[in-house]
């Protein structure tokens, strides 16, 4: 079977279109801050590891829906109160430089 190099151009812009979608899909806010955050790689982001981020420290107990003290990406996802990707995302020695 030929392939043309229009086929292979079409597959190829598929597979480029796929892999982009996939990549966004998993690029949510919460998915952002989870991987910036969880320092012990647990799943979790401890109060210990709000505290690099201002904005979610402050919400940090009206996130927590369980109250465990531990933040997971199913909180964070639901959570109308966590922050977008780059939203004072300075931590707690900028802040106290101002």
């Amino acid at each position: 079977m030929k392939i043309s190099s229009r086929n292979i151009f079409v597959l190829l812009v598929l597979a480029m279109l796929q892999a982009f979608f996939v990549g966004a899909a998993s690029a949510s806010p919460a998915n952002v801050l989870m991987k910036e955050l969880d320092k012990d790689k647990d799943g979790f982001i401890s109060l210990k590891e709000a505290v690099q981020h201002i904005e979610l420290l402050r919400n940090f107990g009206l996130i927590d829906d369980d109250e465990d003290g531990k933040l997971t990406e199913k909180e964070l996802a639901k959570s109308k109160l966590t922050p977008k990707v780059g939203e004072s995302n300075r931590n707690v020695t900028a802040a106290l430089k101002q």
